[in-house]
């Protein structure tokens, strides 16, 4: 342990949450589960977290050490002027009552399920011989929406843009790419025309295989692509190895994103091809696979 280590342990770091409480304060909170709100200067919130256990989370911050603690938890600690809690009947019943707490104040050191255009949706429309693609940050008028995907969108979205037109073109290199297509952030709205030429499959099986991707029943076009994408010998090392993770990365995607949708609104009987951001939240609760907060 260095010199400068061993100072930083010869004083008790500042607990301001205790100073600014007491110690009773903290003995009134119940042990069960429930949600709570941590306010600011002004009666701004700061931040909303729910516990299967109040007392041992709410305990956790007035123990908090500059020396364990992340960055952002001390911060908050030293920004509280105001904490005020809620107990519920279950754990699921507090993620869900945080959920929609979350939605209404939007806190500063929230981040997760607070902005209602933070999931991405994908469009698909069928016309005249081409695929035409968008990316939405919600769900407009009308069907061919997909949706909402809550994480990696983007970057699924872009990856099968990518494949897709892969395969329509048949490009021997990577100079041959629309520059858009290899960005990080991929064109909003894309237009994909079929070319008889190259392709192993008729169109309307590409089209049937998009839409089953999108809406979660089938995977299958994954193996489609694989198939009708350059062979490995024609091209390049690099882009063998674009190909290549580029098929892994749909394929996560799709167990994450449109697969897991599919799950949902099967095993809870709702219609239309895509689940509207806050109802996607409250249903990942209930299947118990929400996101755990910054503080776990």
């Amino acid at each position: 342990m260095s010199a400068r280590q061993q100072q930083l342990h010869l004083f008790d770091p500042a607990r301001p949450l205790l100073e600014r409480f007491g110690v009773e304060f903290f003995r009134t909170v119940p042990p069960q589960p429930g949600v709570y709100i941590m306010s600011g200067e002004a009666g701004r919130v700061l931040y909303i977290g729910q516990s299967k256990n109040l007392r041992h989370r709410l305990g956790s911050y007035k123990n908090a050490r500059p020396d364990r603690a992340p960055r952002k938890i001390i911060r908050l600690v030293h920004s509280v002027r105001s904490i005020v809690w809620e107990p519920c009947e279950s754990a699921e019943a507090a993620r869900l009552k945080e959920n929609q707490l979350l939605r209404t104040h939007r806190p500063k050191f929230n981040v997760l399920n607070t902005y209602p255009k933070a999931y991405g949706f994908i469009g698909l429309k069928v016309a005249n011989g081409q695929l035409e693609f968008s990316l939405e940050n919600e769900p407009g008028p009308g069907g061919n929406i997909y949706g909402a995907f809550k994480s990696g969108c983007v970057r699924g979205y872009g990856t099968l843009l990518r494949l897709l037109w892969t395969a329509f073109h048949q490009p021997a290199s990577p100079h041959d790419f629309p520059a858009p297509l290899l960005g990080s952030k991929p064109p909003r709205r894309c237009l994909l025309r079929f070319d008889q030429n190259v392709l192993n499959h008729g169109p309307v099986c590409w089209i049937k295989s998009v839409r089953q991707f999108l809406s979660g029943e089938s995977g299958q076009i994954i193996l489609q692509l694989s198939e009708s994408l350059p062979p490995a010998k024609t091209i390049s090392l690099f882009q063998r190895n674009l190909q290549s993770n580029d098929l892994e990365v749909l394929a996560g995607f799709f167990e994450r994103g449109p697969r897991r949708n599919h799950d949902l609104r099967r095993q809870h009987g709702l219609p239309g091809p895509y689940i509207p951001q806050d109802e996607l939240d409250d249903l990942l609760v209930i299947a118990g696979t929400a996101a755990q907060p910054f503080t776990s």
